[in-house]
């Protein structure tokens, strides 16, 4: 198994894109507006049968993990494999003197970082611009030692002042860049990323500075800002305070998470020292396997509204009006409880009083906040009473909608005993006997075994040498033959090939690297290209070619024929794939009495099925591939006859 599929196979992808995406149910799918384009109507819809996500609106693009990660973030390929293997647990492979550069490029970027926290910090302890922050600081009841013990600072109002700082310190604008401190302007030139905000060093675990939090002292936006992806920072895995917090998590036995720096401050003040930030978002599985290394038992602090909301039910099979409510920043349920169960630990839910942060809490009443700590409630525990606060249990609507949230809870527990322990609970809660409910779970389960072993049996396990990698195989033997291809998916009204097209990670990044050196009119030099590909596609291509190696050699004109053929039929597969994903969606929307969305996926699908029909017309009319075997080809690149199309 390759890195890449170790990393889509421990990751959901509706979890994944939870965490920058409001989700929500739209019967075996999810839908949101989609975060790439403005929108009104939701056209972004997640497939978790298939683990993709494809916009139907005016983006018109889709993709898996990677390819969200990687628009979502503005990141290249490797930059989302090193983000996702973190989301993931997977280790990546050392890269040899590619890796001792990366390394000294990190070293110099720590080295930046603590001379813009040093900067920031003496701004604000001795500038005549850092009365505003220290006035703010001491209202929230900040003491000086705290400020000097997080190194808390100032930016100055100026477009340039960091620029010149570190400029002046001998530092190169390209590496400050990376660094995250800076901005290339769009007409040439940097500006300070960072004005007139209060600073929060974000250190890891070494006591490193690896990025910034930063507050604005006035009413503009956003009033958090954070430093971006560097190959130092990772939002998604890092945790504020936590190199002050360690040893004290280590001591005690548990950490609490709480979602804000203020938080992080008060509680440190107040002899609270086992608290850590998650910069204001969703905990994430990185995070806690990163608190792991020091205690398996975490408590994260949500606010009263977020424990009671609804919302909360977000990923759950639920009552739409549930699912119409904004939702808060806590993980999702199923998220939670894998966590627990993957990471073998102890997870409890702390919630605040009405209208109440931590800080707030710590600073009126220590006291009471150990106490709310103290019962913290078990996550399941939690999300039973979550689940059913808006129910009436007496009612038999009642029971039955918190059987159908709950179920599903009790079903994603990993140990036996435990799910046993709650089902039982579930028995007692609306009045149902246990075997009934445990009929009904036994009945979840075998229809997820009987689909799973469907998709087995089905094929839908691509081989490790399919349609894609012949295609792909053929084009690095005669690159030219990819202007060939464009003329040819051209006279059947599509565009050239996209990277879209494939539906394997590596396939797609390697075909999108071919084109971009193609695109810049160079010499196609293979051992070149070879050389400036990130190392799993380096890999990736010498398995390409190592096969390709072992297929008798074709003729140019045959070679030509063939790619032809394999483009077609990977446009055919992907407009098939887009036409099964709309079949769902038309069939939720009828099943919803939702009109307008029933005529608009017509016409697309209409539109998608003109387009199929094309490109078989175009398959038949040419050469079909030569290897045309099950043992060969991908199974999902089946013949066109009788496929199905609506």
């Amino acid at each position: 198994m390759s890195v890449v599929d170790e990393i889509k196979e421990r990751l959901d992808i509706v979890d994944v894109i939870s965490e920058y995406v409001a989700l929500k149910k739209a019967g075996r799918n999810y839908k949101a507006l989609c975060p790439f384009h403005t929108e009104k109507t939701p056209s972004f819809i997640v497939f978790p049968e298939g683990q993709r996500w494809h916009c139907f609106g005016a983006c018109g693009t889709g993709g898996d993990v990677f390819t969200f990660i990687q628009k979502i973030e503005n990141m290249d390929f490797v930059e989302a494999l090193k983000l996702l293997a973190r989301k993931a647990g997977v280790s990546l492979p050392p890269r040899g003197e590619r890796q001792a550069a990366e390394d000294e490029q990190r070293r110099r970027l720590r080295e930046i970082n603590a001379a813009a926290a040093h900067y920031f910090h003496h701004l604000l302890l001795n500038s005549t611009a850092g009365e505003r922050a220290r006035a703010y600081l001491a209202h929230r009841a900040i003491a000086e030692e705290t400020i000097r013990a997080f190194q808390l600072g100032l930016s100055l109002d100026s477009w340039d002042a960091l620029i010149q700082y570190l400029t002046g310190k001998g530092y190169d604008l390209e590496d400050i860049h990376a660094a995250g401190l800076i901005i290339e302007r769009e007409g040439g030139g940097f500006y300070d990323r960072f004005r007139g905000r209060l600073m929060f060093p974000i250190r890891d675990a070494q006591g490193r500075v690896i990025g910034f939090g930063a507050r604005t002292l006035d009413d503009s936006t956003p009033k958090y800002l954070n430093s971006p992806q560097t190959p130092l920072f990772n939002k998604s895995s890092v945790l504020y305070g936590l190199d002050m917090a360690k040893e004290a998590i280590r001591r005690q036995g548990s950490a609490i998470v709480v979602e804000g720096y203020m938080d992080v401050l008060t509680a440190h003040q107040n002899g609270i020292q086992n608290v850590v930030a998650s910069l204001g978002t969703a905990i994430t599985e990185s995070q806690l396997r990163t608190l792991k290394r020091w205690t398996k038992s975490f408590v994260l602090a949500l606010d009263a509204d977020a424990a009671g909301s609804a919302a909360t039910l977000r990923g759950l099979e639920v009552a739409k009006e549930a699912l119409d409510q904004q939702p808060v920043p806590v993980p999702t349920w199923r998220g939670l409880i894998r966590y627990e169960h993957r990471l073998e630990a102890d997870l409890r839910i702390l919630i605040l009083p009405p209208g109440q942060d931590p800080d707030q809490v710590i600073r009126a009443d220590p006291q009471r906040w150990a106490r709310l700590v103290q019962e913290a409630l078990p996550v399941v525990e939690y999300y039973f009473t979550a689940f059913t606060a808006d129910l009436d249990l007496e009612s038999p609507k009642g029971k039955s909608l918190a059987v159908r949230r709950l179920l599903p809870v009790i079903q994603e527990i990993g140990d036996r005993v435990e799910q046993a322990h709650y089902l039982q609970k579930l028995a007692r809660l609306v009045w149902v006997d246990e075997r009934t409910l445990w009929q009904e779970l036994q009945g979840r389960g075998a229809k997820r075994a009987a689909k799973r072993e469907g998709e087995e049996a089905a094929g839908l396990q691509a081989p490790s040498f399919g349609l894609e990698e012949y295609g792909l195989s053929l084009l690095l033997q005669e690159p030219g033959t990819l202007e060939v291809v464009g003329e040819l998916l051209a006279q059947v009204g599509d565009d050239l090939p996209q990277a879209e097209d494939f539906t394997r990670v590596e396939n797609r990044e390697l075909f999108a690297a071919l084109r971009g050196w193609l695109e810049e009119d160079r010499t196609f030099d293979l051992e070149a290209f070879r050389q400036e590909l990130p190392e799993p596609l380096r890999e990736h291509l010498d398995f390409l070619l190592q096969r390709a190696a072992q297929e008798p050699p074709l003729p140019e004109e045959k070679l030509r024929q063939e790619a032809g053929a394999c483009f077609l039929r990977l446009r055919e597969r992907s407009r098939r794939g887009q036409l099964a994903q709309l079949r769902f969606l038309l069939e939720d929307a009828e099943e919803r009495g939702d009109s307008r969305s029933v005529d608009r996926y017509r016409e697309m699908v209409r539109d998608l099925t003109a387009e199929i029909e094309r490109l078989q017309q175009a398959l038949k009319a040419g050469t079909r591939p030569e290897r045309d075997d099950t043992s060969f080809w991908s199974p999902l690149a089946e013949t066109s006859e009788g496929a199905g199309i609506i």
